[in-house]
């Protein structure tokens, strides 16, 4: 038990990076989805970069969220269970979706776009833009998932101290900057994007390392 909940440690904090990188590297592209302009991103190293990464960050993420879920579930199994089944369903719903970008909409549709007649060009947008919709739809629910896996962990963390203690506030700051995310994303106000654009970071990869700073705590006093 205590190699795995070092594992898990370690998957968090890579997280931590990752998840750094999941914000940065939209800064070197244009967020369209079709057209001549969407196609492009088929041969963007910084779009395609993010794609693979935020790929890999979903397992190391799960890992995480599982080694948390073992230290948790010995005061509060339900909601250790229950928390970390949300994340699992987040985590299937956005590989997913990740998927299909990665090897149909970015790896084939796209470049296909890019080489193909006016006619053929046309059929390849409405696929496109047909995904995206539906990526939208995934992209909520993963959000719904992410909320309350994030507000199970950070309940059944709040009677700690210290490091755990912290661990719980960061967690449970994750459930309104989601909140925010979703409604500018889906139809409210925009100033609530423009929050969480500025809170998201520096809150989300702060809580994975602190995640995994807390793990990695628990498996030397676990034995």
């Amino acid at each position: 038990m205590n190699k795995f909940l070092k594992t898990a440690a370690i998957c968090a904090i890579i997280t931590a990076f990752t998840t750094f990188l999941l914000w940065l590297l939209p800064k070197f592209y244009s967020d369209v989805s079709s057209g001549q302009a969407g196609a492009l991103l088929a041969v963007n190293p910084f779009y395609t970069g993010r794609l693979w990464v935020n790929f890999i960050h979903i397992f190391f993420a799960l890992v995480g969220y599982l080694g948390a879920a073992f230290i948790i579930f010995k005061r509060a199994g339900g909601i250790a269970f229950s928390g970390f089944m949300w994340f699992l369903l987040w985590g299937f719903t956005e590989l997913l979706g990740v998927s299909v970008l990665i090897f149909a909409v970015n790896g084939s549709w796209r470049h296909d776009y890019l080489k193909a007649g006016e006619a053929r060009q046309v059929l390849l947008k409405q696929q496109i833009d047909f995904f995206m919709e539906i990526w939208d739809a995934m992209f909520f629910l993963l959000l719904v998932f992410f909320l309350l896996g994030t507000l199970f962990y950070g309940v059944a963390l709040w009677q700690g101290r210290g490091l755990e203690k912290l661990l719980s506030f960061l967690f449970l700051l994750g459930v309104p900057l989601t909140i925010f995310i979703t409604v500018s994303g889906y139809g409210g106000p925009s100033w609530p994007g423009v929050i969480a654009s500025l809170a998201y970071p520096v809150l989300q990869p702060l809580n994975r390392a602190v995640l995994g700073a807390w793990i990695w705590k628990e498996s030397i006093e676990t034995k």
